[in-house]
Formats: C-alpha cells, sequence, structure tokens
C-alpha cells in the first residue's frame, strides 16, 4: 500500500496515511479541521538484481 502525504491549508501541518489506492483521499485536518490538499512527493524506486548499475558485471550481447 502506497503512503500518502497530506498538507493542511490551515496550520499548514504535514500528515502522511497509509491508505489503498482506491480509498477515498482524506478532506479535514485531525488538528484543526482545516482542508487537507494531497502532496506530490518523490517516492523510492529500486531495482534489485544484477545488470541494473553500471559496475555490475553484464553480459555482453553486442561487441
Amino acid at each position: 500500500m502506497p503512503i500518502y502525504e497530506y498538507e493542511c491549508e490551515k496550520c499548514k501541518d504535514r500528515t502522511e496515511a497509509l491508505q489503498r489506492t482506491d480509498d477515498p483521499p482524506l478532506e479535514t485536518c485531525e488538528k484543526c479541521g482545516g482542508p487537507l490538499q494531497k502532496c506530490v512527493t518523490g517516492s523510492t524506486f529500486h531495482l534489485y538484481g544484477t545488470g541494473f548499475y553500471t559496475t555490475d558485471n553484464k553480459r555482453k550481447y553486442l561487441k
């Protein structure tokens, strides 16, 4: 499940919520009751295995 980050438009408090992709977005701040805005944040992306880095020993297909 992805973690979404929200920012309150009233008090500027940021909070994170673990939600399914089909869950409705949060609408009100728990601290002040103000409206929440979903933030766009960078996500982590990992490639595991061999062949993804220049330091790996890759097989030579073309010479």
